[in-house]
């Protein structure tokens, strides 16, 4: 199933896909100022959804890590959009809630 990404997500997984491999501090990920983005839930959201991998940092502190693209990551940042089996993505969809 191909799953479209949001404006704001994809502009994050730019940035990330920019720094060639390089991790990227949530700091700079940041790029909406928001309510969406104010507590770093976005970033989490993206490691959970399998698009970023988190290198350093606690999971409760989104904003102090540093992240890096996943293969799926990558295919995201370039198209705006990735493909995921529909169980893995109803299981996902599951535990968020």
């Amino acid at each position: 199933m191909m799953v479209q990404l949001t404006a704001s997500d994809w502009k994050v997984l730019r940035a990330v896909a920019r720094a060639k491999g390089k991790p990227v501090a949530g700091t700079k990920l940041r790029l909406d100022m928001s309510r969406r983005t104010k507590d770093g839930s976005f970033l989490t959201a993206l490691v959970q959804g399998q698009l970023l991998d988190r290198v350093t940092g606690a999971a409760d502190k989104p904003f102090e890590a540093t992240y890096v693209l996943t293969a799926t990551g990558k295919e995201a940042a370039e198209y705006g959009e990735y493909d995921v089996h529909w169980g893995e993505l109803r299981e996902r969809l599951r535990t968020q809630k």
